[in-house]
Protein backbone atom coordinates (compact mmCIF):
# COMPACT_ATOMS: atom_id res chain seq x y z
CA UNK A 1 0.00 0.00 0.00
CA UNK A 2 2.95 2.22 0.95
CA UNK A 3 4.51 1.59 -2.58
CA UNK A 4 1.01 2.19 -4.31
CA UNK A 5 0.74 5.57 -2.54
CA UNK A 6 3.96 6.65 -3.62
CA UNK A 7 3.20 4.97 -7.20
CA UNK A 8 0.51 7.32 -7.58
CA UNK A 9 1.46 10.49 -5.96
CA UNK A 10 4.79 10.76 -8.46
CA UNK A 11 1.91 9.69 -11.11
CA UNK A 12 -0.31 13.15 -9.55
CA UNK A 13 2.94 15.39 -9.76
CA UNK A 14 4.02 14.02 -13.17
CA UNK A 15 0.54 14.91 -14.75
CA UNK A 16 0.52 18.42 -12.64
CA UNK A 17 3.93 19.00 -14.49
CA UNK A 18 2.87 17.95 -17.90
CA UNK A 19 -0.53 20.18 -17.96
CA UNK A 20 1.51 22.99 -16.92
CA UNK A 21 3.76 22.46 -19.53
CA UNK A 22 0.97 22.33 -22.16
CA UNK A 23 -0.71 25.47 -20.47
CA UNK A 24 2.54 27.31 -21.08
CA UNK A 25 3.21 26.34 -24.62
CA UNK A 26 -0.22 27.36 -25.37
CA UNK A 27 0.31 30.58 -23.94
CA UNK A 28 3.48 30.99 -25.77
CA UNK A 29 1.69 30.14 -29.32
CA UNK A 30 -0.65 32.53 -28.68
CA UNK A 31 0.99 35.61 -27.87
CA UNK A 32 3.17 34.56 -30.74
CA UNK A 33 0.15 34.13 -32.91
CA UNK A 34 -1.10 37.47 -31.50
CA UNK A 35 2.12 39.36 -32.26
CA UNK A 36 2.40 37.57 -35.98
CA UNK A 37 -0.68 37.93 -37.32
CA UNK A 38 -0.69 41.16 -37.79
CA UNK A 39 2.66 41.28 -40.17
CA UNK A 40 1.32 38.08 -41.91
CA UNK A 41 -1.38 39.52 -42.99
CA UNK A 42 0.47 42.92 -44.21
CA UNK A 43 2.32 40.75 -46.13
CA UNK A 44 -0.67 39.01 -47.40
CA UNK A 45 -2.24 41.94 -48.65
CA UNK A 46 1.16 43.37 -50.23
CA UNK A 47 1.22 40.15 -52.62
CA UNK A 48 -2.76 40.69 -54.04
CA UNK A 49 -3.43 43.14 -56.80
CA UNK A 50 -6.06 45.78 -55.46
CA UNK A 51 -8.87 44.15 -56.96
CA UNK A 52 -8.47 41.11 -54.99
CA UNK A 53 -7.97 43.38 -51.85
CA UNK A 54 -11.02 45.10 -52.36
CA UNK A 55 -12.90 41.70 -52.80
CA UNK A 56 -12.70 40.65 -49.14
CA UNK A 57 -10.58 40.34 -46.25
CA UNK A 58 -7.98 37.30 -46.54
CA UNK A 59 -4.76 36.14 -45.58
CA UNK A 60 -3.48 34.88 -49.07
CA UNK A 61 -3.98 35.67 -52.68
CA UNK A 62 -6.13 33.18 -54.17
CA UNK A 63 -5.96 34.89 -57.99
CA UNK A 64 -2.28 35.28 -58.13
CA UNK A 65 0.70 36.34 -56.73
CA UNK A 66 2.58 39.80 -57.41
CA UNK A 67 5.31 41.68 -56.74
CA UNK A 68 4.25 44.62 -58.42
CA UNK A 69 3.60 46.58 -55.54
CA UNK A 70 7.46 46.16 -54.30
CA UNK A 71 8.45 46.94 -57.60
CA UNK A 72 6.85 50.17 -56.97
CA UNK A 73 9.04 51.29 -54.29
CA UNK A 74 12.39 49.39 -55.65
CA UNK A 75 12.22 50.00 -59.29
CA UNK A 76 9.81 52.70 -59.41
CA UNK A 77 8.98 53.97 -63.08
CA UNK A 78 9.52 58.04 -62.75
CA UNK A 79 6.91 58.25 -65.28
CA UNK A 80 4.23 56.86 -64.10
CA UNK A 81 1.35 59.06 -62.14
CA UNK A 82 -0.89 56.15 -60.89
CA UNK A 83 -2.07 57.37 -57.00
CA UNK A 84 1.08 56.60 -55.04
CA UNK A 85 3.36 56.40 -57.37
CA UNK A 86 4.76 59.70 -56.02
CA UNK A 87 4.96 58.52 -52.89
CA UNK A 88 6.64 55.42 -53.31
CA UNK A 89 9.44 56.77 -55.37
CA UNK A 90 10.18 58.74 -52.33
CA UNK A 91 11.01 55.14 -49.83
CA UNK A 92 14.81 55.08 -51.27
CA UNK A 93 16.05 57.87 -50.58
CA UNK A 94 14.17 57.98 -47.26
CA UNK A 95 15.33 54.44 -46.25
CA UNK A 96 19.05 55.90 -46.57
CA UNK A 97 18.30 59.04 -44.66
CA UNK A 98 16.70 56.62 -41.65
CA UNK A 99 19.06 54.35 -42.30
CA UNK A 100 22.07 56.84 -41.11
CA UNK A 101 20.21 58.54 -38.98
CA UNK A 102 19.77 55.19 -37.36
CA UNK A 103 23.59 54.13 -37.33
CA UNK A 104 24.30 57.58 -35.78
CA UNK A 105 22.29 57.60 -32.78
CA UNK A 106 23.75 53.98 -32.40
CA UNK A 107 27.16 54.78 -32.23
CA UNK A 108 26.66 57.97 -30.46
CA UNK A 109 24.77 55.50 -27.92
CA UNK A 110 27.14 53.18 -27.35
CA UNK A 111 30.15 55.60 -27.39
CA UNK A 112 28.65 57.83 -24.52
CA UNK A 113 26.42 55.30 -22.76
CA UNK A 114 29.49 52.99 -22.38
CA UNK A 115 31.65 54.92 -21.15
CA UNK A 116 29.00 56.47 -18.93
CA UNK A 117 27.92 53.07 -17.84
CA UNK A 118 31.20 52.34 -17.20
CA UNK A 119 31.63 54.75 -14.86
CA UNK A 120 28.34 54.32 -12.59
CA UNK A 121 29.34 50.88 -12.36
CA UNK A 122 32.61 51.05 -10.81
CA UNK A 123 32.76 54.13 -9.40
CA UNK A 124 31.62 54.47 -5.88
CA UNK A 125 29.85 58.01 -4.96
CA UNK A 126 27.39 59.53 -3.36
CA UNK A 127 24.46 60.18 -5.22
CA UNK A 128 24.80 57.44 -8.06
CA UNK A 129 22.17 55.83 -7.74
CA UNK A 130 20.03 59.03 -7.34
CA UNK A 131 21.35 59.73 -10.78
CA UNK A 132 20.50 56.32 -12.38
CA UNK A 133 17.03 57.35 -10.85
CA UNK A 134 17.12 60.82 -13.16
CA UNK A 135 18.16 58.65 -15.73
CA UNK A 136 15.23 56.80 -15.78
CA UNK A 137 13.03 59.15 -15.34
CA UNK A 138 14.02 61.16 -17.85
CA UNK A 139 12.73 58.35 -20.32
CA UNK A 140 9.48 58.54 -18.86
CA UNK A 141 9.39 62.20 -19.73
CA UNK A 142 6.29 62.19 -22.44
CA UNK A 143 7.88 63.00 -25.81
CA UNK A 144 5.41 65.73 -26.59
CA UNK A 145 6.27 67.68 -23.83
CA UNK A 146 9.34 68.96 -24.54
CA UNK A 147 8.41 69.51 -28.62
CA UNK A 148 7.72 73.25 -28.56
CA UNK A 149 11.09 73.97 -26.82
CA UNK A 150 13.08 71.46 -28.62
CA UNK A 151 11.81 72.92 -31.79
CA UNK A 152 12.59 76.39 -30.78
CA UNK A 153 16.23 75.21 -30.07
CA UNK A 154 16.94 73.42 -33.11
CA UNK A 155 15.28 77.24 -35.11
CA UNK A 156 17.81 79.11 -33.00
CA UNK A 157 20.93 76.87 -34.09
CA UNK A 158 19.34 76.78 -37.91
CA UNK A 159 19.14 72.67 -37.56
CA UNK A 160 15.82 72.50 -38.52
CA UNK A 161 15.44 70.20 -42.07
CA UNK A 162 18.93 68.56 -41.31
CA UNK A 163 19.51 64.64 -40.13
CA UNK A 164 21.38 66.35 -37.17
CA UNK A 165 17.99 67.87 -35.02
CA UNK A 166 17.19 64.34 -35.47
CA UNK A 167 20.38 62.49 -34.58
CA UNK A 168 20.04 64.54 -31.35
CA UNK A 169 16.55 64.23 -30.64
CA UNK A 170 16.65 60.75 -30.84
CA UNK A 171 20.04 60.43 -28.59
CA UNK A 172 18.49 62.36 -25.81
CA UNK A 173 15.79 59.36 -25.49
CA UNK A 174 18.24 56.82 -26.62
CA UNK A 175 20.58 57.74 -24.52
CA UNK A 176 19.66 57.37 -20.69
CA UNK A 177 18.42 53.27 -21.52
CA UNK A 178 21.60 52.61 -23.07
CA UNK A 179 22.97 54.01 -19.33
CA UNK A 180 20.41 52.03 -17.77
CA UNK A 181 21.04 48.79 -19.72
CA UNK A 182 24.52 48.77 -19.79
CA UNK A 183 25.29 49.24 -16.34
CA UNK A 184 23.64 46.66 -15.10
CA UNK A 185 25.18 44.51 -17.66
CA UNK A 186 28.25 45.98 -16.58
CA UNK A 187 27.92 45.13 -12.99
CA UNK A 188 27.85 41.31 -14.10
CA UNK A 189 31.64 41.14 -15.25
CA UNK A 190 34.56 40.53 -12.27
CA UNK A 191 36.62 43.55 -11.72
CA UNK A 192 39.31 40.95 -11.74
CA UNK A 193 39.47 41.09 -15.58
CA UNK A 194 40.59 45.06 -15.08
CA UNK A 195 42.95 44.51 -12.15
CA UNK A 196 44.62 42.38 -14.08
CA UNK A 197 45.12 44.31 -16.92
CA UNK A 198 46.20 47.29 -15.11
CA UNK A 199 48.98 44.73 -13.62
CA UNK A 200 50.27 44.06 -16.94
CA UNK A 201 50.60 47.35 -17.58
CA UNK A 202 47.18 49.04 -19.31
CA UNK A 203 46.06 52.35 -17.83
CA UNK A 204 42.34 52.62 -17.23
CA UNK A 205 40.95 53.38 -20.75
CA UNK A 206 43.38 50.53 -22.11
CA UNK A 207 41.77 48.29 -20.28
CA UNK A 208 38.40 49.80 -20.94
CA UNK A 209 39.05 49.52 -24.85
CA UNK A 210 40.96 46.28 -24.90
CA UNK A 211 39.91 44.18 -22.18
CA UNK A 212 35.92 45.06 -20.62
CA UNK A 213 34.88 46.13 -23.99
CA UNK A 214 35.10 42.81 -25.89
CA UNK A 215 33.54 40.99 -22.46
CA UNK A 216 30.74 42.71 -22.58
CA UNK A 217 29.85 42.57 -26.69
CA UNK A 218 26.29 40.86 -25.85
CA UNK A 219 25.31 43.74 -24.39
CA UNK A 220 26.52 46.32 -26.31
CA UNK A 221 24.79 44.82 -29.49
CA UNK A 222 21.81 44.41 -27.31
CA UNK A 223 21.32 47.78 -26.29
CA UNK A 224 22.69 49.07 -29.71
CA UNK A 225 20.16 46.97 -32.16
CA UNK A 226 17.22 48.92 -29.13
CA UNK A 227 18.81 52.58 -30.11
CA UNK A 228 18.67 51.59 -33.53
CA UNK A 229 15.26 50.09 -33.73
CA UNK A 230 13.77 52.85 -31.65
CA UNK A 231 15.44 55.79 -34.12
CA UNK A 232 14.72 53.66 -37.57
CA UNK A 233 10.41 53.52 -36.01
CA UNK A 234 10.41 57.20 -34.21
CA UNK A 235 8.12 59.61 -35.99
CA UNK A 236 7.12 62.23 -33.81
CA UNK A 237 10.62 64.28 -33.89
CA UNK A 238 11.40 62.99 -37.58
CA UNK A 239 7.69 64.46 -38.87
CA UNK A 240 8.94 68.09 -36.85
CA UNK A 241 12.19 68.53 -37.72
CA UNK A 242 12.55 67.80 -41.47
CA UNK A 243 10.67 69.42 -44.43
CA UNK A 244 11.97 68.34 -47.27
CA UNK A 245 13.64 64.52 -48.63
CA UNK A 246 16.98 65.51 -48.08
CA UNK A 247 15.90 64.80 -44.47
CA UNK A 248 12.96 62.98 -43.89
CA UNK A 249 12.70 59.50 -42.90
CA UNK A 250 10.91 56.82 -44.17
CA UNK A 251 8.48 56.79 -41.43
CA UNK A 252 7.48 60.31 -42.39
CA UNK A 253 7.49 59.20 -45.59
CA UNK A 254 5.28 56.40 -45.38
CA UNK A 255 2.37 58.64 -43.44
CA UNK A 256 2.22 60.63 -46.96
CA UNK A 257 0.30 57.75 -48.41
CA UNK A 258 -2.80 59.40 -46.40
CA UNK A 259 -2.16 62.90 -48.13
CA UNK A 260 -3.29 61.07 -51.19
CA UNK A 261 -7.02 60.14 -51.82
CA UNK A 262 -7.54 55.82 -52.66
CA UNK A 263 -4.25 54.87 -52.57
CA UNK A 264 -4.43 50.87 -53.30
CA UNK A 265 -4.38 49.32 -50.04
CA UNK A 266 -1.82 46.36 -51.53
CA UNK A 267 0.43 48.97 -52.46
CA UNK A 268 0.30 50.59 -48.72
CA UNK A 269 0.95 47.15 -47.36
CA UNK A 270 3.97 46.43 -49.32
CA UNK A 271 5.60 50.10 -48.33
CA UNK A 272 4.62 48.88 -44.35
CA UNK A 273 6.48 45.01 -45.21
CA UNK A 274 9.53 47.25 -46.12
CA UNK A 275 9.55 49.51 -43.34
CA UNK A 276 9.49 46.99 -40.60
CA UNK A 277 12.11 44.54 -42.48
CA UNK A 278 15.16 46.13 -41.28
CA UNK A 279 14.08 45.87 -37.49
CA UNK A 280 13.17 42.44 -38.01
CA UNK A 281 16.31 40.80 -39.59
CA UNK A 282 18.47 42.84 -37.22
CA UNK A 283 16.71 41.36 -34.39
CA UNK A 284 16.55 37.60 -35.91
CA UNK A 285 20.00 37.96 -36.92
CA UNK A 286 21.63 39.14 -33.43
CA UNK A 287 18.98 37.67 -31.12
CA UNK A 288 21.21 35.50 -29.13
CA UNK A 289 23.21 38.86 -28.42
CA UNK A 290 19.66 40.54 -27.37
CA UNK A 291 18.99 37.33 -24.84
CA UNK A 292 22.29 37.30 -23.21
CA UNK A 293 22.56 41.10 -22.93
CA UNK A 294 19.11 41.65 -21.62
CA UNK A 295 19.41 39.07 -19.11
CA UNK A 296 23.09 40.47 -18.04
CA UNK A 297 21.10 44.05 -17.71
CA UNK A 298 18.36 42.82 -15.79
CA UNK A 299 20.19 40.63 -13.26
CA UNK A 300 23.08 43.37 -12.94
Amino acid sequence: MIQYSHFSEAMNVSSRRLLQRIALYAAVILAVTYIIAPFGWLIGQSLMTEAESSKAARWLPQEGWTLANYRAYLAPDPKTAELGAATARSFAPAIGNSFIIASCVTVINLILGSLAAYGLARLKFRGGFGLMIFYLASRSVPAVAIMIPMYILMQAYGLLDTKLAVILAHTTFTLPLTIWLLRGYFQTVPIDLERAARVDGCNWLNALVRVFLPVTTPGLVATGIFSFIFSWGEFLFALLFTTTLNSKTVTVVASEFVAEIAIPFPLIAAGGVIVVLLPICLALVFQRFLMEGIGGAVTG
